[in-house]
């Protein structure tokens, strides 16, 4: 995200949350360091077993140094996410870091964050394993995005008439014209 859209988002009296990544590598090498060099705020541990593995996550949080504030507006927190996830025999580990504008503590930032991925993961699952957006090969214009604002609204109309798996609503309603007419009105 750029740094021009948190001070648009600040500015309009709302709170970012940002995941940083490798494309913002200097931001993402100084909050490394503050969570390693400086003591978080708050923490908090959970455990999910879902699916067949077991995660704990691990946030912390950790104040913004006023520095940062010069080109991340409105920025207070430094969140730092540790996943460690079970399947069977495999281990696996990440740590994500996010900034935010936003004053909360760690168990606050855990639920919102992950309730934030799990709308996300469904939501893109669906446009790009059922749809298979990724692989479309429109590409002019205008039409990529119209595309896509005509899954998403697919994807409501599945989903209002009860069908939790699109992937299934779409084969219960293929070649069903009468079927998608009373679904759509």
């Amino acid at each position: 995200m750029p740094k021009k859209t948190t001070e648009i988002i600040v500015n309009s009296n709302n709170n970012y949350t940002i995941g940083v990544k490798d494309n913002q590598p200097t931001l993402l090498k100084n909050i490394s360091e503050i969570s390693c060099l400086e003591q978080p705020i708050s923490s908090d541990k959970t455990i999910e077993k879902n699916r067949g593995r077991i995660e704990l996550r691990e946030v912390t949080v950790f104040n913004a140094p006023e520095y940062l504030s010069k080109d991340w507006k409105g920025i207070t927190s430094i969140i730092k996410i540790e996943r460690t996830t079970k399947r069977g025999k495999k281990i696996s580990e990440e740590t994500a870091f996010f900034i935010s504008s936003a004053k909360g503590n760690a168990e606050y930032f855990n639920r919102g964050i992950r309730l934030h991925w799990s709308i996300e993961n469904s939501l893109h699952y669906v446009k790009d394993v059922t749809f298979r957006e990724d692989a479309s090969k429109i590409v002019a214009g205008n039409s990529p995005e119209n595309n896509s604002i005509i899954r998403n609204i697919s994807i409501n109309i599945f989903r209002d008439n009860g069908f939790h798996n699109i992937a299934q609503g779409i084969r219960v309603c293929c070649n069903k014209i009468f079927k998608l007419q009373k679904m759509i009105f």
